[in-house]
């Protein structure tokens, strides 16, 4: 598999040594390098650029940050965060960030980054699919849609309704069936799951997790129960679990 790339750091050194980093690997092409953030987003619509690497030493030149430029671009754009410390790694894993790169940064630990990056990109394009079998009745009203994940070498088919919840754990979720002794683990972002699973079930609620609406049993003001398991609510989540309230019969 080949991946694009592109990069923008306003150190022009730094980004030169980026360049280098991205020349060493086989499975990276450049589609372009930049030190101001303006000259990246107009390139940034005309190509197909996979992995940004996202500088977040600040530029009194540029109108916008590195992260004000990392939520401009769009899905499936990823990116690697480049910063002198864990200042921004937060906000920045907030993002869905591939990874986080901090200080004086080494060949190995660039290309550790960027096979993990190899890795989720593979999954995504191979991995995991979403399909509505024409063959399947439906159950409790739900939509019988079926979901295929890569889990221990294997490849798993699950029917959405058997999912009561799912967690993310960095670049793998853990998912929480009604069939399944215990959870699920696949490589793969929460962020992926929550644009591919259908709204009209689920629901994120906490950069964490995302829940099968009819598995909720109980809302607080601050988390869930979902099947036995209490579940936080984000506070960048909480007017849509507010929505889905107001959408509830509540006598």
């Amino acid at each position: 598999m080949n991946l694009t790339c592109s990069i923008l750091h306003a150190n022009a050194q730094i980004a030169h040594m980026l360049e280098q980093y991205v020349e060493q690997t086989p499975f990276l092409t450049l589609c372009g390098t930049y030190t101001r953030t303006g000259d990246a987003l107009k390139d940034y619509y005309n190509q197909k650029v996979d992995i940004y690497f996202i500088g977040l030493e600040e530029s009194e030149e540029d109108e916008l940050s590195g992260l004000e430029f990392a939520r401009l671009l769009s899905q499936p754009t990823r990116c690697i965060f480049i910063a002198h410390d864990g200042s921004y790694a937060s906000e920045c894993f907030r993002l869905d960030a591939l990874d986080y790169l901090e200080g004086d940064i080494q060949f190995p630990v660039f290309f550790q980054a960027i096979s993990k990056a190899l890795r989720w990109f593979s999954l995504q394009r191979t991995g995991l699919t979403i399909q509505r079998s024409k063959n399947e009745n439906k159950e409790d009203g739900e939509l019988p849609d079926v979901i295929y994940i890569k889990a221990e070498s294997r490849l798993i088919r699950l029917k959405l309704n058997q999912i009561y919840y799912i967690e993310g754990l960095g670049d793998y979720v853990k998912i929480f069936c009604s069939d399944e002794t215990k959870p699920i683990l696949s490589l793969c972002s929460l962020k992926y799951l929550e644009e591919k699973l259908p709204d009209t079930l689920f629901i994120r609620v906490h950069r964490s997790y995302i829940v099968r609406k009819a598995c909720i049993r109980a809302i607080m003001p601050n988390s869930m129960c979902v099947v036995g398991k209490e579940i936080p609510i984000g506070e960048a989540y909480k007017r849509k679990v507010k929505k889905l309230v107001s959408q509830l019969p509540v006598l």
